[in-house]
């Protein structure tokens, strides 16, 4: 008998193991899912933070398929770190809409002084960036391209509790070994940091947003320094001068002037957008974008470095 308890002991610890680490690999696959799906909604939708939150957690239902179960898991991060989980919005930088925003661009805006970036015609503004003398079209803040401009980078930092209890008391103990200040707070709180990396094409006019308030979904050149309750991120909505512009969830949204049709249903099963935060009709579509726009980064979901 006590032969095999010592046989045993070891067996069952592989075992366990093994279904851990097959669930780590199955939840990494579904999360760069449900962010690719948050890509592409934000690629319709001017990069919209709300939009790109909306989608995300609407994606979860791969991990989470009884949508109660999502929303206790929702709600558990939400009290034991603040924010459930991040996106930062890498592509487009704030930085970028000072370098390439077109005051005069015709489309919805959130208000009047919001600056977009045009979405059609970027071999044409790439030849315009050149003759300026910016050196390959980059412009000088941002150090982007027209075309990266205009791709949407999404990095995911989801905290992932282990299955095993044993398994949340190590990532515990190595949680001081961590160099990144977020994944040792999220270690020592028992969540193992997972992080993703989604690119897709901007499909609209990008706009310049501020953060989320609730820290979800935040911009800036780095990721979140802490995982406190409530924080967002560095970054945010900037003029086309690089100064930051307030909050603007509460103001009025600008109507285009342009006649539209209203859509029947949203994107993907979410909710329909409001009447002033659909696409202008002269935004870019594939017969006007023109092939300089083959060059932006394509659809892709990695994890992230």
């Amino acid at each position: 008998m006590a032969g095999f308890l010592l046989a045993a002991i070891p067996v069952l610890t592989l075992g366990l193991g093994g279904i851990e680490a097959a669930h780590w690999a199955g939840l990494r696959q579904t999360l760069s899912l449900a962010l690719m799906e948050a890509a592409r909604v934000g690629a319709t939708r001017q990069a919209r933070p709300q939009d790109i939150a909306r989608a995300f957690e609407h994606g979860l239902r791969m991990a989470y398929p009884d949508p109660r179960a999502a929303a206790r898991a929702l709600r558990e991060r939400r009290a034991a770190l603040g924010a459930p989980w991040r996106i930062r919005i890498a592509r487009p930088a704030p930085e970028a809409f000072p370098d390439h925003a077109d005051p005069d661009l015709r489309g919805p805006r959130r208000h009047p002084g919001q600056p977009l970036i045009r979405n059609d015609y970027q071999a044409r503004q790439h030849a315009l960036r050149l003759a300026q003398g910016w050196p390959e079209g980059r412009g000088p803040r941002s150090g982007l391209t027209i075309h990266e401009a205009n791709t949407l980078v999404l990095e995911l930092w989801w905290p992932h509790r282990p299955l095993l209890p044993g398994v949340a008391a190590i990532v515990r103990a190595l949680a001081p070994l961590a160099v990144d200040p977020a994944q040792s707070r999220l270690m020592a709180a028992g969540y193992l940091p997972f992080r993703r990396r989604a690119a897709v094409a901007m499909q609209s006019h990008p706009a310049a947003w501020p953060d989320l308030a609730d820290g979800r979904v935040t911009h800036g050149a780095v990721a979140p320094t802490g995982w406190g309750a409530g924080q967002p991120g560095t970054g945010g909505a900037q003029d086309v001068n690089g100064r930051p512009m307030p909050d603007t969830d509460s103001m009025p949204v600008e109507t285009p002037q342009s006649g539209q049709m209203p859509d029947s249903e949203g994107t993907d099963g979410l909710p329909p957008e409001a009447p002033g935060e659909r696409e202008d009709p002269d935004a870019a579509t594939d017969a006007n974008r023109e092939a300089g726009a083959a060059d932006a980064e394509p659809q892709a979901c990695e994890p992230a470095p």
